[in-house]
Order: C-alpha cells, then sequence, then structure tokens
C-alpha cells in the first residue's frame, strides 16, 4: 500500500471543503479504490479542524460504510438456502442500517435471557404452560411490548434495537420469542400471516399459537381465522403454515422497504434488492 504524500493529502482536505455534490461524488469513488488507506485518511479528517472536510468526510465514511455492509449482507443472501441462520441475518440486516454493530454483546444477551427463563420453567409444565411462564418473563418481567404510538417507526424491524427499546412489531418481537426458545430446546415456529405474524407451538403432543405483540396472546386455529378475516383477508389453512427463516427476513426486509418508499425512496430501492435476493426462484 502505497502511502499519500503530504501534498495529496492537504489537496484532498481542500477537495473535502467543497460543498459541489459533483466534487463530493468523485472523491468517494477515489476513496472506494483507495481501500484501507482512504477510510484511515478520511478518519484522519473527521479528527481534525477543517469543519467542511469533516462534515464530507463523515457523510462519505457513511457512504462507505453502507456500500460494505450491504454487500455482506446481499452475499448472506444468497448464500446456501437449505442451512439458513436467521439470527445471523438480522443482525446482518441491523447493520445496513447500524454499520458498528458489534453483535456479540446482543447474543450475550439473547442467551442470558434463554438462561434466566430456563431458571423458571421446571421442565414438567404442559406446552400451554411453558408459554405462560414465557409471556411473564418477556412481557411483564423484561417490559417486551409492541410499538403501537409509532408502528411504522424503523427501529421496531432492527433487531439490536428491539432488545434495547424493548419495542417492536409483530415479527420482530416472535423473532426475540423464537431466538430464545430456540435456546432453550421449545419447538416454536413462525407463522407468516398475513397482515400479522405469530408464533405456533408444534410438537406432537400439542399445537396452538399466540401472539408476541398483544403479550403472547393464545390462539387456536378459529381465532387465527376470526383475526385473518378482521384484518380482511379470506382464511385459509396455508396462512398458518410454518414461516421458513428466510421468509422472516424477507418479510422484515419488505416492511422496512414499505416504510421507506416515500421518506428515503433510495433506501427502500435497496431494501427492495434485498428483497429480491430473499425471494425463493
Amino acid at each position: 500500500m502505497i502511502s499519500l504524500r503530504e501534498t495529496e493529502r492537504v489537496a484532498l482536505v481542500k477537495l473535502l471543503s467543497d460543498d459541489d455534490p459533483t466534487v463530493l461524488g468523485l472523491l468517494k469513488e477515489q476513496f472506494i479504490e483507495m481501500g484501507t488507506e482512504g477510510r484511515v485518511f478520511l478518519e484522519s479528517v473527521v479528527q481534525g479542524n477543517e469543519l467542511m472536510a469533516r462534515r464530507a468526510a463523515k457523510q462519505i465514511l457513511h457512504s462507505l460504510r453502507q456500500r460494505d455492509s450491504d454487500e455482506v449482507f446481499s452475499r448472506f443472501c444468497v448464500e446456501d438456502r437449505s442451512r439458513f441462520d436467521l439470527e445471523s441475518g438480522c443482525w446482518l440486516l441491523a447493520r445496513t442500517r447500524y454499520h458498528e454493530l458489534e453483535e456479540a454483546p446482543y447474543r450475550v444477551r439473547l442467551d442470558d435471557m434463554a438462561r434466566e427463563l430456563k431458571e423458571r420453567l421446571t421442565g414438567r409444565e404442559t406446552p400451554r404452560a411453558t408459554i405462560e411462564v414465557c409471556n411473564r418473563y418477556f412481557f411483564r418481567r423484561l417490559g417486551f411490548r409492541g410499538n403501537e404510538d409509532d408502528y411504522y417507526d424503523p427501529d421496531n424491524s432492527y433487531l439490536n434495537r428491539v432488545l434495547d427499546r424493548r419495542l417492536g412489531n409483530p415479527i420482530t418481537l416472535s423473532v426475540v420469542y423464537l431466538l430464545v426458545g430456540w435456546r432453550l430446546g421449545l419447538p416454536l415456529q413462525g407463522v407468516n400471516m398475513p397482515g400479522e405474524f405469530l408464533v405456533k407451538w408444534q410438537s406432537p403432543q400439542a399445537q396452538f399459537f399466540f401472539d408476541p405483540f398483544n403479550e403472547g396472546q393464545m390462539l387456536d386455529r378459529e381465532d387465527c381465522r376470526t383475526l385473518a378475516e378482521r384484518l380482511g383477508h379470506h382464511f385459509t389453512p396455508a396462512f398458518l403454515a410454518s414461516a421458513h427463516p428466510r421468509q422472516m427476513l424477507l418479510r422484515m426486509c419488505r416492511n422496512l422497504q414499505s416504510i421507506h418508499t416515500e421518506s428515503d425512496p433510495v433506501r427502500a430501492e435497496q431494501l427492495g434488492r434485498f428483497a429480491s435476493l430473499l425471494t425463493p426462484a
């Protein structure tokens, strides 16, 4: 790697101080070609005293990190479909918005939740009683709840923010429930109903459904039929099929795409590309 000469550094700082969007666009492409050295230089400018250059350097660094995280998530979306890891996908999706996200502390948090919940279970509970214990833990002890006040807040769709705020939408609250439940070996599956997302207990002994967005309210098939019809859908048994983790991540991307359609069309377009990569051929 060839180091920048001082004259080149001075010239780049001067160009970064130019507020012409065309100049900044060309600089962005130059820094992409420079790779690691370009990023190190931009980070040094961010720590410098030139206000306009600092602002532009932050903007370009954000754009480069966005590009990197989008590329990593795109590669994940087309990886081996038979071994799709929902949790890894959720962290990579979150990193497309929170580029500096460290997933390890959040994984530990989920591990701790599973450990604490295991201490509350005797192993002798019926399936429904098991979910009642889980509901008390998630919704009373920890205070997770559906974000009814700001349903379309993008943070409702990013797992790190759901864990931080204990607020989410139907699918992300279900994902938290699933990730903790799977750590405990519970036979839980996602249910990708139109207009709603549920979780079901699926074992030889029992099948029933529950709604993490509504504090784990338990439902039978007729309740699900009523819910679907209330949401304006003609119910079919396929609504209650188990959702593949890829389908769950796809729905999260589509939710975000819809949220950003008017406020940030460029981001909405990228989220649409993610969705197309996740859509079965």
